[in-house]
């Protein structure tokens, strides 16, 4: 049976699994491969011979009690050079509060130091929670993501607005309310007891309190610090509402009125106030890529554009941008920030990763040389600059297929295609179809094909139509420009592999199975993994980790019959899965 050397109380472990798992669930609806991790770290509070100084749950978290182990020098430290330790409150309570809000900033500030001492070489970034204390230690709750996917989304760089804290992206935002779900949790009775979700929110409601947060920072912009929900439910609600049965469709200024980079068409007078929605969304009307309505945050006060050159670096002037029915955006500098549909925040789609798509095609079309890779990723490039959408569908058997869609297609005479061409083509509705070496066949092609079980109804017809096609008529690739700016490859191949990954943990299964003693954590871990990599698992794979699975359960059952386990199903191949995934090594 396992027990906890670092003990801080009795349900850590359950508490950080939790946690693991509600970060896993909130954070992969924002950005795919942040890889999550989440670990504890307690801070003994007063001095006791019982207890251990320094815990982390779990054990194993990659940092050891010794790197911990000047924490709280560290943080005396910070809470030295804190610029706003000097700050006197009259009433005695008030600045005892102060203070010790002070300290226990200070060791986050501390933990967070420690954690990310480094971490860059590891292509980790920590963020810390505000410390809890739980029975005899401050907990502080670390959150680790993937470096180069967390920065690759677009981020402001001021962190206040005069004193008051504001989030710099719509990530950075989640990790506040997350943090807070973390602190409600920390300060119930008995923390991660019970067979409940530890969080009272869902992830929806989560980011969508973080989307809320996130447009206080344009409030900050423009000085207005008293509606701090009013900004975002209006820009919900003014999506919403319809003109003489048109959606709306325009553009909305975000500054401080005299903004030197705001040039005023017409004023009105008297301004409208934001909540005035009805009024506004007439507004919306007159706005376009030429004039947008101007506001304040609390009214709209004239119509006008941007002139001059905005001096990013004062993160002052923001955007709405109103695309279609109950569908708005965030932008600072032309950087889409946030985006609400039906009141739900979500992350802008990421643009197509040109070393994916270069590595999909080599796989897909095994022959291809680099030249013709990179003249279909400059075709392609200019494809997704498409305003209205487009597709782009690559085929070996292009010439062939231009023959028999013919009646649903303009055929042309077979021409090497250019950027120029493409920009041209791609401006009709059907798709581009084109060989790998980028001759193009016809245009306008409307696609056909069996109904897959892989389309989604939430998805426009462009995308499911490629999905249909591509299935029936593998191998290709189709290149989906969606109106909405998000670029689809279809089909999504899953990246590679080592095969050794897969053997290495069929080996530690071996070794769990041998060991008399059951290890339930590492049990979980290697089981998660395998979880996560289930697409990987040939036929005979399958069977020997199913087999080994059950080993090392009953292993479990005879050590402590009463131990909770979690039910792992049995793994089953998946039918797309071939050689082509594994790395070569």
């Amino acid at each position: 049976m396992e027990t906890i050397e670092l003990f801080m109380w009795g349900y850590q472990r359950h508490f950080q699994i939790s946690a693991q798992a509600e970060a896993k669930d909130i954070f992969s609806r924002l950005a795919s491969d942040l890889k999550p991790n989440v670990f504890l770290v307690g801070v003994l509070d007063q001095k006791r011979d019982d207890c251990h100084p320094i815990c982390l749950e779990p054990e194993d978290c990659g940092y050891s009690p010794h790197e911990f182990a000047e924490v709280k020098k560290l943080a005396q430290h910070f809470e030295e050079i804190d610029p706003e330790r000097d700050i006197l409150h009259t009433d005695p309570i008030a600045q005892e509060r102060y203070i010790q809000d002070l300290k226990l900033n200070a060791l986050k500030t501390a933990v967070n130091h420690i954690v990310n001492s480094g971490s860059e070489y590891r292509n980790i970034i920590s963020f810390c929670s505000y410390p809890v204390l739980v029975e005899q230690h401050r907990v502080v709750v670390v959150l680790q993501f993937n470096r180069d996917v967390y920065l690759a989304q677009y981020s402001l760089t001021k962190t206040k607005f005069n004193i008051f804290t504001i989030n710099t992206s719509l990530l950075d935002a989640t990790v506040e309310v997350y943090f807070q779900e973390c602190a409600k949790a920390l300060g119930k009775p008995e923390p991660g007891s019970g067979f409940t979700r530890i969080f009272d929110h869902d992830p929806n409601e989560i980011i969508h309190a973080a989307g809320k947060n996130l447009m206080y920072t344009p409030l900050g912009a423009c000085g207005k610090f008293g509606n701090w929900y009013g900004l975002f439910e209006a820009c919900n609600t003014i999506s919403s509402l319809k003109y003489e049965g048109a959606e709306g469709i325009g553009r909305m200024l975000l500054s401080k009125r005299g903004h030197p980079n705001i040039e005023t068409a017409f004023a009105l007078l008297p301004p409208v106030k934001i909540e005035n929605h009805r009024a506004v969304r007439k507004l919306l009307e007159m706005s376009s890529d030429e004039i947008c309505m101007l506001s304040d945050s609390e009214y709209i006060y004239g119509l006008g554009n941007i002139k001059g050159s905005y001096e990013q670096r004062a993160e002052d002037l923001f955007l709405v941008k109103f695309t279609k029915h109950y569908t708005w955006e965030l932008l600072h500098a032309d950087h889409v920030m946030m985006r609400v549909i039906y009141r739900q925040p979500e992350l802008p789609r990421a643009s197509i990763n040109k070393h994916k798509f270069e590595t999909d095609i080599k796989r897909i079309f095994p022959e291809i040389t680099p030249k013709e890779i990179s003249r279909l990723w400059d075709l392609v490039l200019e494809a997704t600059r498409q305003k209205h959408g487009t597709m782009v569908v690559v085929s070996s058997g292009a010439k062939k297929e231009s023959n028999r869609l013919k009646n649903q297609a303009t055929v042309i005479e077979p021409i090497e295609i250019t950027t120029q061409i493409m920009k041209v083509i791609t401006a009709i509705d059907g798709a581009v179809l084109i060989d790998p070496s980028s001759m193009c066949y016809a245009i306008g092609v409307i696609l056909d094909g069996l109904a897959s079980g892989k389309g989604s109804p939430a998805r426009g017809a462009r995308y499911n139509s490629a999905i249909r096609y591509v299935e029936s008529q593998y191998p290709c690739i189709a290149i989906v420009v969606s109106e909405d700016g998000s670029i689809d490859l279809v089909p999504d191949l899953m990246p590679q592999i080592p095969r050794s990954s897969i053997i290495e943990a069929i080996e530690q299964l071996r070794k769990l199975k041998e060991d008399k003693n059951f290890a339930r954590r590492k049990f979980n871990k290697v089981m998660d993994w395998l979880s996560e990599h289930k697409f990987y698992l040939q036929p005979q794979t399958c069977d020997t980790i199913n087999s080994l699975k059950r080993e090392v359960q009953a292993t479990g059952e005879r050590v402590d019959p009463m131990l909770m386990q979690i039910d792992y199903y049995d793994f089953s191949p998946n039918p797309e899965m071939n050689e082509s995934y594994f790395l070569d090594e």
